[in-house]
């Protein structure tokens, strides 16, 4: 029932007392919580089976002792620490019986509630509130979704709740500070009976905000001026869950959307009701006032404005605008002739630059007409000139200057007014745009002027080393001529030019010139001329002929050659490559041979090597001679054959005391066996003896000794 404009439900609650303060057993109680609705009873002992407590509702408590105990001591949804004041925390281990409920927020407010009556009804009613979405009770045994409001009741006096300030007759720590909420809103609460008792406990609602049996969905509805005889839509609009019905009053009109016309200032309620997210019902009711203006108002006068997009450039369109008139009508003219009907007039053209004026006459759907109008400004293209056409010569910076626009834009990304060099020919468009934005084009052509190349001929192409060419310049009339010729020589004349390479290899020739059209135009003539020259080199096995060796063989070392010539010394010649000669060593003299190479272009070389003549050296020493006046074996002296020079000869004989007793200069002349200038006869025994000579062919001294026993 309602008393002094609270709504109170009454609950009637079965206690069952199992213990009572702290250090004593814990109380474990149950708690049966059923309501009446449309004639069924609902039980709520958990979570998922929590009921609405609304305005208006009947509910009966079942008490079937079943002690069930719907939370432990979790530190999150839970907690022993009370969140919004000092009171002690939330629900013990061993609270039993508990009562789950649902409440909806229907307008919004403050939240304020009790359980009980001052002085009215006695237990221990510990309750704990926490948020309310379709994944709230899992989120609560999972330890995941924190209260906002609890209380562990400090007395036993049978009131507990939210408020501030705490009811007449309340105990502080009994009662929570009140809930600031919002349409919409939603909690689910758990009450615990601990003192298990049986009794009829009422619960109060008496905040600034209401409460709904249903899930609340705030619902808004536009309000509006209109001025008579005008029309207006209203919409209920809403963001969260699913209304699908929609009653409104006056008129008892349904759907989301009416159009009404009302003749004077009227405030339009809608009812809706749908369902929630979870599939639970819902309801909402929203409310917008629709002002109707008097019709001497001078906003309900007709009024209409015309506007244009322009100002516009030659050629290109424009678009018509008009302010809205209710069910109106227009009517666009230009110079006395209709270009438009409608609202809106879009695309119309534009042929020639000038100050137009557009005229609009609107009727509103009362009959009232009105006129405005609005001028078009439509600007002249400027006279875009790309400048004349352009004959060049290739590589030669070019700049491209338009006039008679603000600014320019060429083809090819060429700045304006800024010199680059071209590297094609063609037409070349530039887009001038003025101040006023209005644009036009205009073009040019590139020409690349056709350059005179140099042309040269050299009297020879090819040549030996040094090489000296004269280059003939056939190139015509041109001037500023220079002339790299690759040797690290260059010339500044349009002559005929000469110059002399004296190192192997071929060379480019490069000629720079103006033309008689003043293009710059250099050529360079890869390998036009070329440097040979061979290098004769040899080699002979062997250098020395003599008896039994006069067979000799030519080794070929040259380079750069392609043909050969070898002259042996003694009038025989030979084009092999590596010859083999036969000397004829009866004359028992050397020769030189010579090697004469020749490049591809007959570019000759010659190298010379001497080839001696020597005899073998030949001599025998005898070991003893018998000097006894008769007629064999009376000297002792060498026996050379052959590579002997006799006029180089020294021998000297000693005695077993190393004392000098014979030496001769003459090879022919033997020592007799005698000594001393007496001519006295040696003794029989054995001498030593040391010969100095030279070979016949060449410097070196040979020194031999031994020992020979005179015998007697």
């Amino acid at each position: 029932m309602r008393i002094n404009g609270n709504f109170i439900n009454f609950i009637t609650f079965k206690f069952l007392k199992k213990y009572f303060l702290k250090n004593i057993l814990i109380l474990i109680g149950l708690l049966s919580y059923g309501a009446l609705l449309f004639g069924q009873p609902v039980t709520a002992s958990d979570c998922p089976q929590a009921v609405n407590i609304c305005n208006n509702a009947s509910f009966q408590i079942d008490a079937n002792g079943s002690g069930v105990e719907e939370l432990d001591n979790s530190p999150i949804s839970n907690p022993s620490t009370n969140p919004a004041s000092g009171n002690s925390g939330c629900l013990l281990t061993g609270e039993t019986n508990s009562t789950w409920m649902i409440i909806n927020v229907a307008s919004s407010g403050t939240l304020e509630f009790s359980f009980g009556a001052a002085n009215g009804y006695s237990g221990y009613y510990d309750w704990i509130m926490w948020p309310y979405s379709a994944n709230a009770c899992s989120q609560i045994a999972s330890n995941q979704l924190a209260p906002i409001r609890c209380n562990w009741n400090l007395s036993s006096a049978g009131f507990t709740g939210i408020a501030s300030p705490v009811p007449a007759g309340g105990n502080a720590g009994n009662f929570e500070p009140e809930l600031a909420v919002t349409a919409g809103q939603q909690f689910v609460l758990c009450l615990s009976n601990f003192s298990n008792s049986i009794t009829t406990l009422p619960l109060n609602f008496f905040g600034t905000a209401n409460v709904s049996c249903n899930t609340v969905i705030p619902v808004t509805v536009n309000s509006q001026t209109i001025c008579p005889g005008e029309s207006v839509t209203l919409t209920a609009s809403y963001s969260t869950g699913s209304l699908t019905t929609f009653t409104w009053s006056p008129g008892g009109m349904t759907g989301q959307s009416i159009t009404v016309s009302p003749t004077s200032t009227t405030t339009y309620s809608v009812t809706a009701t749908g369902t929630t997210a979870n599939g639970g019902v819902a309801s909402g009711v929203g409310s917008g006032t629709i002002s109707v203006l008097s019709s001497t108002n001078p906003a309900c006068g007709c009024t209409v404005t015309a506007s244009n997009t322009g100002p516009v450039c030659v050629g290109n369109t424009f678009n018509l605008s008009a302010s809205n008139l209710t069910n109106g009508t227009y009517d666009w003219t230009l110079n006395g002739i209709s270009i438009g009907s409608t609202q809106n007039v879009t695309n119309l053209p534009t042929t020639a630059p000038g100050s137009y004026t557009i005229n609009l006459t609107g009727t509103d759907g009362a009959g009232h007409v009105c006129t405005s109008s609005t001028t078009l400004i439509v600007n002249p293209l400027p006279n875009v000139n790309a400048g004349s056409d352009i004959s060049t010569c290739r590589n030669l910076p070019v700049t491209l200057t338009a006039s008679g626009a603000n600014t320019y834009n060429w083809s090819n990304n060429i700045q304006n007014g800024v010199a680059f060099t071209p590297t094609l020919s063609g037409t070349f468009s530039v887009i001038g745009t003025d101040l006023n934005g209005c644009q036009n084009s205009d073009d040019l052509i590139l020409t690349f002027l056709n350059a005179i190349p140099p042309q040269i001929t050299p009297n020879e192409t090819i040549g030996c080393n040094p090489f000296a060419v004269t280059f003939q310049n056939n190139s015509g009339q041109v001037q500023n001529c220079f002339w790299n010729f690759g040797n690290g020589e260059t010339a500044n004349s349009c002559s005929n030019q000469s110059t002399t390479y004296s190192q192997v290899g071929c060379y480019d020739v490069t000629l720079s010139h103006t033309d008689n059209q003043g293009c710059d135009t250099s050529v360079t003539f890869n390998d036009i001329v070329c440097v040979e020259e061979s290098k004769a080199v040899f080699s002979v096995s062997p250098g020395v002929i003599g008896p039994g060796n006069n067979n000799v063989t030519f080794f070929n070392s040259s380079q750069g050659a392609e043909s050969y010539l070898w002259l042996f010394g003694d009038g025989n010649s030979s084009t092999l490559y590596e010859p083999t000669h036969e000397y004829d060593i009866s004359t028992q003299t050397g020769y030189e041979a010579a090697l004469i190479s020749y490049s591809a272009a007959g570019c000759p070389d010659t190298a010379f090597i001497s080839i001696s003549y020597e005899e073998q050296l030949i001599f025998y020493v005898p070991n003893s001679f018998t000097p006894d006046a008769d007629e064999h074996n009376q000297l002792f002296k060498p026996v050379f054959t052959s590579g002997f020079d006799p006029f180089n000869f020294d021998m000297k004989i000693y005695n077993r005391w190393g004392e000098l007793i014979f030496e001769s200069n003459d090879h022919s002349k033997g020592w007799d066996g005698s000594y001393g200038t007496k001519g006295i006869d040696a003794q029989a025994g054995i001498y030593s003896w040391i010969i100095n000579f030279k070979p016949k062919n060449n410097d070196e001294k040979i020194t031999v000794n031994g020992f020979v026993n005179v015998l007697k």
